[in-house]
């Protein structure tokens, strides 16, 4: 776990400082310059190049992350793999690109109602889909060869930075929002750029062309595998992307505003986790080839705890926090609508806490299962989504969300367990509970500040110093105590 806990804790810090940024994006500059119909489309296009650039990129992120290590060669070439990785991916863009200009008509049909202002961007889609193709293709090759800091680095911090940058240029009145959008999208071809070359300069490729290697790849094997993990990867972001999608469709914009606002905020719960999942994923796919099981499950047992004592504190301190929060946005659209974001970051707790399940088994030779297990439940979440948006708005795609994503949770969990015979989950989980409710009750009835700023700082300081100090004290997370002793000279004589 020794390269996991020091890229994990870097990728972290990366993190909670592009979430500072962040924060100030959703918070302050969003709803101070933006109407809640712009919020939403801004979401809805970066929601659907999502989606759209999976289905370009043919699985190929998941490919690169399972055959690497197969490939792998002392002169660099890593036998063509990386040639046929770029080939794939270009002729996934193109077909995709063809399919996105015949279908068009099909796809707008559904927005021109509710949400007429999509329209006139959906061309915008494919210039950002290809620099969301580039950038996820050159990370995962930096996972492959532990580099993960940089790429975190340039999504977290440097795309945020950018973009707030544009949004004080449209405070300004030097651009506009079609512009601003433009912009977005020329941020988003720097930052693919930069990875680029800092995985040229990093010096763990060679570029040269072998035919004799490039013609030996099993293209059929991992064309099969790419093809069950595009619908798995494509189907699963569908999950989390699919309400914006239908509420933009449904009910417009302005409702697609306020929730996807909720649903960034509560993304922070999965800061960690994600920080995390960037080195753990590749030693779990290692292991696979090793056949070493004791260390999957030892990597499985401790993300899911350690996911779920940060996960639990970020929520909370949403959660204490909440005047606060609504004071700085500032719009009794979200003043109204507050539940909805409880029931997203319930759901995103439960998602991280299950760790590594989905994972595991979409890099064991099981890996159909996942594809199975996603396709199911992105039936019965579209089902409920067309169900419960008409009635309940905003809320009715949260609580899709929250029963989507603790059915497939558990459906992995209970297969691991049952197949493999390994799950994360101990008594531990119950005290991180136990000291989250404890820690809510100290933090929700804390007296009053009389400033904002400093009411935020004091709240959420004490509640941390006591959840930390439990779950210290309680050992619930040997990593984590060792951590503590290490930083702060605990148990040196």
């Amino acid at each position: 776990m020794g390269i996991v806990k020091s890229q994990a804790y870097k990728n972290t810090a990366i993190s909670y400082i592009g979430i500072a940024i962040g924060y100030v994006n959703l918070v302050l500059f969003y709803p101070a310059y933006l109407t809640t119909e712009q919020i939403g489309l801004f979401q809805l296009l970066i929601g659907i190049s999502l989606l759209y650039s999976l289905v370009a990129s043919l699985g190929m992120p998941n490919i690169i992350a399972r055959y690497f290590p197969f490939h792998k060669s002392e002169d660099l070439t890593h036998n063509g793999f990386v040639y046929w990785v770029a080939l794939f991916s270009l002729a996934g863009f193109i077909v995709s690109t063809l399919l996105f200009f015949i279908f068009k008509q099909a796809i707008i049909s559904n927005y021109i109602n509710k949400a007429p202002l999509f329209v006139s961007y959906y061309y915008y889609l494919i210039p950002l889909t290809f620099f969301t193709v580039f950038f996820n293709l050159l990370e995962s090759f930096g996972k492959v060869i532990y580099h993960t800091i940089y790429s975190g680095f340039l999504r977290e911090i440097v795309l945020r930075i950018l973009t707030t940058v544009a949004i004080l240029f449209l405070a300004k009145g030097w651009i506009d929002f079609s512009q601003f959008i433009v912009l977005y999208i020329l941020i988003s071809g720097l930052i693919s750029l930069l990875l680029f070359i800092n995985l040229v300069i990093a010096g763990k490729f060679s570029y040269r062309f072998n035919k004799a290697d490039f013609l030996k790849i099993k293209n059929k094997e991992m064309v099969s595998y790419g093809f069950y993990m595009l619908l798995a990867g494509t189907i699963y972001v569908l999950l989390q992307k699919i309400d914006i999608i239908m509420l933009g469709s449904m009910v417009g914009l302005s409702i697609v505003g306020v929730y996807s606002t909720f649903f960034n905020i509560a993304t922070v719960i999965t800061v960690p986790a994600k920080a995390l999942n960037r080195i753990t994923y590749q030693l779990i796919a290692d292991s696979w080839k090793e056949k070493n099981m004791s260390n999957i499950a030892e990597i499985y047992s401790k993300t899911s705890i350690l996911q779920m004592i940060a996960g639990c504190l970020l929520f909370i301190g949403i959660l204490i926090n909440k005047d606060n929060l609504l004071m700085m946005i500032n719009k009794n659209e979200f003043t109204e609508q507050f539940d909805v974001f409880i029931i997203i970051g319930l759901s995103f707790l439960v998602d991280i806490t299950g760790g590594l399940n989905g994972h595991i088994i979409s890099t064991s030779h099981k890996y159909k299962l996942v594809t199975a297990l996603i396709i199911t439940t992105a039936i019965i979440c579209i089902g409920l989504n067309y169900l419960l948006i008409p009635l309940y708005g905003g809320m009715g795609a949260a609580l899709a969300f929250l029963i989507t994503t603790a059915l497939y949770n558990f459906c992995t969990w209970f297969y691991i367990k049952y197949r493999f015979k390994m799950q994360p989950f101990s008594s531990k989980h119950l005290l991180v509970l136990v000291a989250s409710f404890i820690c809510y009750m100290i933090g929700a009835y804390f007296w009053k500040m009389p400033n904002l700023y400093l009411d935020i700082f004091i709240r959420s300081s004490i509640t941390t110093l006591v959840f930390g100090f439990i779950i210290y004290y309680l050992k619930v997370s040997a990593d984590l105590n060792e951590k503590v002793d290490r930083t702060f000279g605990f148990g040196r004589k």
